[in-house]
This record gives C-alpha cells, sequence and structure tokens, in this order.
C-alpha cells in the first residue's frame, strides 16, 4: 500500500440501488448517474475528465460491486467504507443534513482522510464471496426453520417443513461443491486453501471463508490478523472498567467460522486442548478461552500462509 499524495483529486460516491450521486471533494458541484452499465460508462467518463484517481463508495447490500468493479478495471483507487465508518465520521464532522448529494460529499471528505487504500480486489474472489454468502444465508435459513418446528405438531406442516429444509441442504450441498471446485481449478487459490486446512479444527468450508473474506492473510504483522476478524483484545480503562479487555469489530462471517474450528481444535487437537485447559484453570471464562484459541488459530494461518509451510501440530 502506497501513501496518497495529498493533491490527489478523490471523489465520493452515494450508492442506491437506482442512482449514484457524486461529489468531488472539494469541489461544489454534485451529479447523478444510473445505477447501470449506461451510468456507469457516463461516471468513468466524468470522473476522468475531473481528474479523479481515487473514489470512496459505502457498502450498500452488495449494490456498490458492480461500480467497484468497473472503477478498479480502468485504474482509480477505491476505498469502500462500512456504513458505521460514515455516520461516526459525519458526527465528528457534525453534519446533521442528509441528502444523496450531501451523502456524496461526506463520503467524499472522508475518503480523504484515508491514507492508504487496499489492493485491488480479485475478481475470482468476488464471485466466489458471492456463493459463500448464499451459502451462509441458506444455511441460516435452514437452522431459523429447524428451530421454528419444535414448536410445529401438525403432520401436514411437518412435512411441508421438512421437505423444505431437505431443499435448502440440497443447495447448500451444491453451493459448497461448486465454491471447492473454483478454488481447485486456481493452482494458487487451490495451494492456500490447503495451507488453511492444515490447521487443527479447520475444515474446507472454513478454509474457503478464510481465503475468501480475509485475503490479506499472509502479508500481516503479528497481531494484525486477530485485529482484523475482531478477536484481539483491547484494554478499557475508562469508568467502571478497570484493568478489562474487550473484543470488538472485525468481520463477522469469517469470525463465525473460525469459531466453529476454535471449538474442534480445542476438544480434538492435544496442543490447542492443553492451551484452552491452561486458561479455564488459571480462571478464565470459558469464551474466553474460546476466543483465545480464536485468536491463536488466525495469527497461525497467517503464519502458515507467509511462511508457505503446512501447521505442525506440537505437543501440549
Amino acid at each position: 500500500m502506497e501513501r496518497v499524495e495529498r493533491n490527489t483529486k478523490i471523489a465520493g460516491i452515494d450508492v442506491g440501488k437506482r442512482w449514484l450521486d457524486v461529489a468531488v471533494h472539494g469541489q461544489g458541484e454534485t451529479r447523478r448517474f444510473g445505477n447501470d452499465e449506461t451510468g456507469h460508462e457516463a461516471l468513468i467518463g466524468w470522473l476522468t475528465e475531473q481528474g479523479v484517481v481515487r473514489a470512496g463508495l459505502e457498502a450498500t447490500a452488495g449494490y456498490e460491486r458492480q461500480i467497484r468493479t468497473r472503477l478498479e478495471a480502468v485504474g482509480l483507487e477505491v476505498v469502500v467504507h462500512q456504513p458505521l465508518e460514515v455516520r461516526l465520521f459525519a458526527r465528528l464532522k457534525r453534519w446533521k443534513a442528509k441528502t444523496d448529494a450531501l451523502d456524496a460529499a461526506l463520503i467524499a471528505a472522508a475518503t480523504a482522510q484515508v491514507d492508504t487504500v487496499r489492493a485491488a480486489q480479485d475478481p475470482r474472489l468476488v464471485e466466489l464471496a458471492q456463493r459463500l454468502t448464499a451459502y451462509e444465508q441458506i444455511t441460516d435459513q435452514a437452522a431459523a426453520m429447524k428451530t421454528f418446528m419444535e414448536h410445529v405438531d401438525l403432520p401436514d406442516l411437518i412435512q411441508t417443513l421438512d421437505e423444505q429444509i431437505q431443499s435448502l441442504s440440497d443447495l447448500k450441498a451444491r453451493l459448497a461443491d461448486q465454491i471447492l471446485e473454483q478454488i481447485k481449478a486456481c493452482p494458487d487459490l487451490l495451494t492456500r486453501h490447503r495451507l488453511l486446512m492444515s490447521l487443527p479444527g479447520v475444515g474446507p468450508i472454513v478454509a474457503a471463508s478464510l481465503l475468501i473474506r480475509m485475503p490479506e492473510l499472509g502479508n500481516l504483522r503479528r497481531g494484525q490478523a486477530a485485529a482484523l476478524l475482531g478477536v484481539a483484545p483491547f484494554d478499557r480503562q475508562s469508568g467502571q472498567w478497570k484493568g478489562q479487555a474487550f473484543i470488538g469489530g472485525g468481520r463477522a462471517r469469517p469470525r463465525h467460522m473460525l469459531y466453529l474450528a476454535a471449538i474442534a481444535a480445542k476438544r480434538f487437537d492435544p496442543g490447542f486442548k492443553a492451551f484452552a485447559q491452561r486458561l479455564r484453570d488459571a480462571g478464565k471464562p470459558p469464551k474466553v478461552a474460546i476466543v483465545a484459541v480464536m485468536r491463536k488459530l488466525i495469527e497461525a494461518a497467517n503464519l502458515v500462509l507467509a511462511r508457505q509451510l503446512p501447521w505442525r501440530s506440537v505437543a501440549p
């Protein structure tokens, strides 16, 4: 990542389902383009005329994916902000009015504060991420339906729900197969996937989640992977909180997957089992021990990818 010069022209794009509202940082003019192929072409042409080299977007339920891909394809730097980041920035700057045009200007201002940008997203991971999201949502739907069935005793309704759950299970299995087949078709992704699977408790789907959702793994310093996932403890020494540390933020979807891996590693891997037991013997609550295992696992994932060597379990 490279630091961007201060004279870089920066635009903010407020992404909606139908429209893209655009503002250039430091200029009063805003423009609106359609969020479709024609609008994307017109937007890119206008940004080029304005000399813009960096654009900021707000993650908006996936509506930003296509325009992000188009912008990166023509060589623009793209920063994708989480909605909370933009809201907090607005509060910091005391921006209370809200229109699409003002939101675009706000996003441009927030983007101007970013010193570095991430590398352009790998288009292979973009497609895999959509399939993985579908897999995760179908898993949640099936789980919710099974919970609902615990309170159903009508035979015809039970049969209907059973059929729905089976249909979801079949679709989930097909999506898993598609994800793994696409990974196998790319030698570099397959190598990373196999290295991740060498970790205790990490199965094919958990490894795929880390591969897709955390492409930075292998290029992070010690502690960064845990912070990125959201399992790094941060001290809170204010008010009633004294001498305690808390986790927060991070990437929820891969964190949920790694939680499952941590449960398995804590039960079946001698090294991780002993590590968790030492924490429990020291008086740590069960959840704290599991988070510590997750932290150890994600740092190990970063290490095996950096070294390009599989994990070797160590004796307790």
